[in-house]
């Protein structure tokens, strides 16, 4: 990074217990479906490891995403929700929340992963 450049501040994702349990799985899933991307990988633990922190009092989880984490895990998720089926209408339905939680998917698309 070069002196005149600032660092993107990061994205504060705040999820629920069900969010958390359904963005793990996502990210879990996509870790195994990117197998020969390292970068993408490592990107997908990081967040896995911010997603074991501790919940607040409410009981929600506050996580700090860095533009590149919050593109993986909006990849994950949406890749998710695509493949569920009308039996996890419900976790569909969580993992949706989560979506919207998320910048738009034209902000997404102008995130590079480098």
């Amino acid at each position: 990074m070069t002196p005149d450049e600032t660092p993107e501040p990061p994205y504060h994702l705040i999820l629920n217990a069900a969010e958390v349990s359904a963005t793990a799985s996502s990210l879990r899933l996509l870790i195994g479906d990117e197998a020969h991307e390292p970068d993408i990988r490592a990107l997908a633990r990081d967040v896995l490891g911010e997603l074991d922190g501790e919940p607040d009092d409410s009981g929600r989880l506050t996580i700090e995403l860095t533009p590149p984490q919050m593109k993986i895990t909006h990849s994950a998720v949406r890749l998710l929700v695509n493949d569920l089926g009308r039996a996890e209408a419900d976790e569909r339905d969580v993992l949706r929340g989560v979506l919207e939680k998320l910048p738009d998917e034209h902000v997404m698309r102008a995130i590079q992963l480098d």
